[in-house]
């Protein structure tokens, strides 16, 4: 599904299309634009506000990024999403965003919106979040790419379209596999797929004039014209990296916005192999790339760029990495890097989360987080914002149907939720045999000195009344054993210390005598289950005589019913013979029972 070359799908519809879907209610979307305009002029002001503060008490210049620091989580970001996915044409949308068994536990819900009309059902399009407002724009909506452009206030729940001031030359074109950003008090869109071929235009829309505008190039070489790469905003510059442009990319570029110029960034280490519909966020001065599509097979591998010293390295990981995938989302949130849906091959639900290391010399830690019940659709080539604690994610694929579905996950919530380290208790008594350390007795076996500690050995009834009893070893610091062999008594040891231990064939037989003498049923009922498994023509013998002296009456039934069945070729094995030395009466007892 995912190997061919997405620019050949059959598609359709190069002609422009209304900056309003047709689902949109003009009427209203006018009305709302006024809010939207102060929204941004607000965002601005406490931007150029908080640039006076710094320069007052830090004494630097104002720096351009200084407009965005302050807004909430996430409003630097971007979100790079999408990419192809099987076409089909028609307008089928499903409005479940859960699975049936949906309920809102787990983080995960639906959003509430109080007004307006959702976009169309999409895929492939992009989101970006700025002074508490999520921005969508383009895509592809089941028959044709589109270029209209949405805005959800955060605040007032509400989506609107996003209509520019009167004679603006108008939006970038429709395209889907783009990527957008915001910065500044703009939003910002770069290259994609328009239908017939694949772009490198680079556009900003200005909130404060409400107006779109090719972003001034003075100088370098820009990204050869591409989709499907990945994106991330830092400090003063833009980076993409990636992506398909004919062939699968791996080149790293810079928009520096103090300069206006692109440039190639010159990079040291080892970079990731080219692919396209990966994920790139920035944590503190690194990018973290996850996953992707290197036109073979899917990815699932993490790397870091480091973007003060230029360098890559291969991020070192603990625990289940996610399943390769691509055209999923990834955002930054806290100290960990969260990843959502994508394809595998076929759409997927899954949300995992990457525990990222204060130190680079850490590694940092993989874990699936679990949802319950509360699970949504499956879905690849969907956007993603964080704002206030929370993951908000719209629209995409399922394999199926195009969806415009808003949900969000609550990082509050599974914040609240802490996973339990598992039990170490049976390892650290495990370590505890034949260890030294506080041991209050010790037993010589086979000349050897065993350490051991009297309060673990009382779960036998042998040591029990051996140590609290009146005999004169429970007295005695050190203790003779005479009737076990050395690595026989240990296992007993470790059996007694953890309620369990390995029992291989050919101990079981030794391990079981052991168990007897030293009256820990338990034990010897592991052993007699052992020895059954294992009973064959030429043990038989020997399995029922040694549970006749140790008294496992279940053993003995049940050996002695297989000598039976068997008797013919078992009286005429060794084993046999040498019972019938050491017990004649149980030939007898056989010979008389057929």
């Amino acid at each position: 599904m995912d190997n061919f070359n997405v620019d050949t799908q059959i598609d359709l519809g190069n002609a422009p299309v209304n900056l309003v879907d047709r689902e949109g209610d003009v009427d209203n979307a006018a009305q709302h634009q006024a809010t939207l305009r102060q929204q941004a002029h607000d965002g601005a002001a406490a931007a150029a506000l908080h640039r006076l503060i710094l320069m007052d008490n830090n004494h630097i210049n104002p720096r351009p990024e200084d407009a965005v620091r302050r807004l909430p989580s996430g409003g630097r970001g971007l979100q790079l999403h999408g990419d192809p996915e099987h076409i089909t044409r028609g307008d089928d949308v499903d409005d479940m965003s859960f699975n049936e068994n949906f309920a809102s536990t787990g983080g995960w819900s639906e959003v509430e919106v109080n007004g307006g009309t959702a976009p169309a059902p999409r895929s492939l399009h992009t989101a970006a979040i700025l002074n508490g407002v999520m921005y969508v724009f383009g895509g592809y909506d089941g028959n044709t790419r589109v270029n209209s452009f949405h805005a959800f206030s955060f605040a007032e729940k509400r989506w609107s379209p996003v209509l520019p001031s009167t004679n603006n030359p108008g939006p970038p074109s429709p395209r889907d596999r783009h990527v957008a950003f915001a910065f500044g008090n703009s939003v910002y869109i770069h290259g994609g797929f328009d239908g017939t071929s694949r772009v490198a235009d680079f556009w900003g829309f200005d909130l404060s004039s409400m107006t779109w505008r090719e972003v001034s190039v003075l100088g370098g070489r820009p990204p050869s014209p591409r989709h499907s790469h990945s994106a991330i905003v830092w400090r003063d510059s833009f980076f993409c990296w990636g992506g398909y442009d004919g062939s699968y990319k791996s080149d790293l570029h810079q928009y520096d916005f103090t300069t206006s110029q692109w440039n190639l960034v010159t990079t040291t280490g080892r970079r990731p192999k080219a692919r396209y519909r990966a994920t790139a966020v920035v944590f503190k001065n690194s990018m973290i790339l996850y996953g992707g599509h290197d036109g073979t097979r899917h990815l699932s591998d993490t790397h870091i760029f480091d973007l003060e010293n230029r360098a890559w390295s291969s991020l070192i990981t603990e625990g289940p990495c996610p399943v390769p995938r691509d055209s999923h989302i990834a955002v930054v949130h806290s100290n960990s890097m969260y990843i959502f849906g994508g394809s595998s091959g076929t759409a997927m639900s899954d949300l995992h989360e990457l525990q990222l290391p204060l130190s680079p010399a850490l590694p940092a830690k993989w874990r699936s987080v679990s949802c319950g019940t509360a699970e949504p659709r499956p879905r690849f080539c969907h956007t993603a914002v964080v704002h206030n604690d929370t993951l908000f994610t719209f629209g995409g694929y399922d394999g199926a149907l195009r969806l415009n579905d808003f949900i969000r996950f609550d990082f509050s919530v599974y914040d609240l939720s802490f996973e339990v380290p598992k039990s170490t208790l049976i390892s650290d008594f495990k370590a505890m045999v034949d260890d030294e350390t506080l041991s209050d007795v010790t037993f010589i076996v086979d000349g050897v000195p065993v350490y051991a500690h009297k309060l673990m050995l009382t779960r036998s009834s042998y040591f029990r009344a051996l140590f609290l009893g009146e005999m004169k070893e429970s007295k005695m610091s050190t203790v003779d054993i005479q009737q076990v062999s050395h690595p026989i008594f240990l296992q007993v040891l470790e059996y007694l210390y953890t309620d369990q231990t390995r029992i291989p064939l050919e101990t079981a037989m030794e391990l079981f005598e052991a168990a007897d003498l030293f009256c820990i049923p338990r034990l010897k009922t592991m052993c007699e289950k052992r020895m059954l498994q294992s009973i064959n023509v030429e043990n038989a013998a020997s399995i029922f005589y040694a549970a006749d002296a140790h008294c496992a009456s279940a053993l003995r039934a049940k050996a002695k019913k297989y000598i039976l069945s068997h008797f013919e070729e078992i009286s005429k094995t060794a084993c046999f013979e040498d019972m019938g030395r050491q017990n004649i009466d149980l030939v007898f007892e056989l010979l008389h029972s057929r």
